[in-house]
C-alpha cells in the first residue's frame, strides 16, 4: 500500500459502515486503560467551563436532596459526565466514587453498553412517565372542567399539543435507548 493511502475498510461507503453490526470490544481491565481510552480533557478553557457546569449541576443535585419534588439524579449525572470530560484527575475520581464509580467503569470498560435488564427497564419507566404526564398535560391544558365523554366540552387553552410533545418526546427516547444505545450481557 502506497503512503497516505487508505486501507480498503476506511474506503467503505459511509451508508455500509452502519448497515454492519459493531465490532464487540473486549473489556477493558483497569481505571488507566479506560481513561487511556475515553478521557477527552484538552484545553484549559474548555476544561473549566465543563468543570463550572458540572459543578452547577452539583449544586442542583445536592438541593434535590432536601427540596421534594427536585430531582437528584437527574442532575448528578451529567454533573459526572462534565466531571469526567474536564481533566484525567477529574475522570479518575468519577470512575473510582465509591457510590457511583463501578457502574460508570463497567459502562466505559465494556465499550460504553449498559446490561440489559437495565435497559428494559430504562425503556419500561421512560413509557410509564410519558403516560403519566401526557395524561396529566392532557388533562390540565386540554380537558379544563369539561366531561371525559364529551370532547365538545372540553375547555383547555391547548388543542392536545402539549400532551402530543410529551408521547413524541418520549417515544423518540424510548427509540434512541432501545435501538441506540448498545447492550451487554
Amino acid at each position: 500500500m502506497r503512503i497516505g493511502a487508505r486501507p480498503a475498510a476506511a474506503r467503505t461507503p459511509r451508508f455500509m459502515a452502519t448497515i454492519q453490526p459493531p465490532r464487540v470490544m473486549e473489556r477493558l481491565g483497569t481505571i488507566d486503560e479506560v481513561v487511556e481510552r475515553y478521557c477527552v480533557a484538552s484545553s484549559p478553557a474548555k476544561s473549566r467551563l465543563y468543570v463550572g457546569i458540572g459543578s452547577l449541576f452539583l449544586v442542583f443535585a445536592v438541593i434535590g436532596v432536601w427540596v421534594p419534588g427536585w430531582p437528584t439524579v437527574s442532575w448528578a449525572v451529567p454533573a459526572a459526565f462534565l466531571f469526567s470530560m474536564s481533566s484525567e484527575r477529574m475522570f479518575r475520581l468519577t470512575l473510582t466514587n465509591r457510590y457511583f464509580g463501578s457502574a460508570m467503569f463497567d459502562y466505559y470498560a465494556t465499550g460504553k453498553t449498559i446490561p440489559k435488564h437495565a435497559k428494559y427497564a430504562t425503556v419500561g419507566l421512560i413509557m410509564l412517565m410519558t403516560s403519566i404526564s401526557s395524561y396529566f398535560v392532557w388533562l390540565v391544558s386540554t380537558k379544563g372542567e369539561g366531561v371525559l365523554t364529551d370532547p365538545s366540552s372540553w375547555n383547555g387553552a391547548d388543542p392536545g399539543f402539549g400532551a402530543g410533545t410529551v408521547i413524541l418526546v418520549g417515544l423518540l427516547g424510548m427509540w434512541y435507548v432501545g435501538f441506540r444505545v448498545r447492550t451487554r450481557e
